[in-house]
C-alpha cells in the first residue's frame, strides 16, 4: 500500500502530483537511477514550481512518495494518478506535471516501454490522449 497521505491543501496536492508524476515515470522501469534523483533535486525542484507551491512543499512530498514507489509501485501510481486527475482544471499545474514527467524520461538518457506506459497513464489522468506527453 502506498505510504503517503493524501494532501489536503491545493499546494500540497500540486506538490504531490508533480513529484509523483516524476517518480512514477522514474520508477516505472524498475530502477531509480542516481542520475534521475539528481535531476529531480537539482532541476525540477530548483525551478518550474507553480505559483502558490513552495519549494519546501515539493521537498517535503518527495521522501514519502519515493518510499511508496519502492514499497508498492502500483499502489503509489494509483494514488499519484488520483492526485493528477484532481488538477484537470488547473492549466499551470497540469503543465508542471507534464514537465515533471518529461524530465524523468530524459533523466536517465533513455526511454523504456514502461516509461511510455507511465506517460500514457498520466496523459489519461490529465484528460489528454495517450501519447500526449
Amino acid at each position: 500500500m502506498a505510504n503517503f497521505e493524501k494532501p489536503t491543501t491545493e499546494a500540497g496536492i500540486i506538490a504531490h502530483a508533480v513529484c509523483g508524476a516524476y517518480l512514477m515515470v522514474a520508477f516505472s522501469d524498475g530502477k531509480y537511477a542516481q542520475s534521475e534523483k539528481v535531476r529531480m533535486v537539482r532541476g525540477l525542484l530548483a525551478k518550474d514550481i507553480p505559483a502558490g507551491v513552495a519549494k519546501a512543499d515539493l521537498e517535503a512530498a518527495l521522501p514519502a512518495i519515493e518510499r511508496a514507489f519502492v514499497s508498492d509501485y502500483e499502489s503509489a501510481a494509483k494514488r499519484v494518478l488520483e492526485l493528477v486527475a484532481a488538477l484537470s482544471g488547473n492549466g499551470i499545474a497540469k503543465r508542471a506535471v507534464i514537465h515533471a514527467a518529461q524530465t524523468a524520461v530524459v533523466a536517465d538518457h533513455s526511454i523504456m516501454a514502461q516509461e511510455t506506459g507511465a506517460l500514457d497513464r498520466l496523459s489519461e489522468a490529465l484528460g489528454l490522449k495517450k501519447g500526449a506527453i
